[in-house]
């Protein structure tokens, strides 16, 4: 049984969740309204204005998974598409931990590891019923509110993405399903973009997600690399 804890104002619901976790062995769910320190990938601060689904928490994960963050994104966007019909046709996987609908951001992920228990932590932030900037980050963002046209329930939301990340973790037995499925739904797929690797940028055409769970993409003169870390900073249009 997992325990909830839900926060109006926090610094990081991952700072308090793993605070808490020092405490207990239980699994457990840390929720905020708002966090003023949130923590993102690598440097980057997360930002999480009032009305938004800021949440972090942890999964047991035996199955050996070459990304897991990608593997996460699957599950998200799978629920997603499955609670909210409207927005199957334009929701996208973006390499490696953000998910995307009509070229914007609504939600980012990330995902730290304990080997010796097989055990993920995970936080996501949801861009659900928050007023958004629309110049917000490199590509944007926007909300579930602003897609729908109603606001959503942040509390049943949270559960719903942690009871299917926690059925996937279950019943997934097979490594090529998700990637296959995160193909499918990548975002920039066989568009030119800008590419971060280790603080250098180059130009590339976005091919795919290979099997180690890597970003496949062509260079300008042909050579096909694979970025196991990184990021797509923009596309060349």
């Amino acid at each position: 049984m997992r325990s909830f804890y839900y926060y109006d104002k926090i610094d990081s619901t991952m700072s308090e969740f793993l605070r808490l976790k020092d405490l207990s062995n239980e699994q457990i769910s840390v929720r905020a309204g708002t966090q003023n320190d949130g923590i993102g990938r690598g440097d980057h601060i997360w930002i999480s204005p009032t009305g938004g689904l800021w949440f972090t928490f942890d999964v047991v994960h035996t199955t050996p998974t070459p990304s897991f963050a990608l593997f996460a994104g699957f599950c998200i966007h799978h629920c997603l598409s499955l609670l909210f019909e409207p927005l199957k046709d334009k929701l996208r996987i973006k390499w490696t931990n953000d998910i995307i609908y009509d070229g914007k951001k609504l939600g980012g992920i990330l995902c730290r590891y304990q080997p010796s228990k097989n055990l993920y932590t995970i936080g996501v932030g949801l861009n659900t019923n928050n007023d958004i900037d629309a110049k917000l980050g490199k590509f944007g963002a926007v909300s579930l509110k602003q897609i729908l046209g109603i606001e959503v329930a942040n509390s049943f939301l949270c559960r719903a993405l942690i009871m299917g990340i926690e059925g996937q973790c279950q019943h997934n037995t097979n490594d090529l399903n998700y990637l296959t499925y995160c193909n499918n739904q990548l975002f920039g797929k066989n568009r030119m973009a800008h590419i971060e690797i280790s603080g250098l940028e180059i130009e590339a055409e976005i091919l795919g997600i290979d099997a180690s769970g890597a970003l496949l993409v062509r260079k300008e003169m042909g050579e096909f690399i694979s970025v196991h870390t990184g990021s797509i900073i923009d596309f060349i249009d």
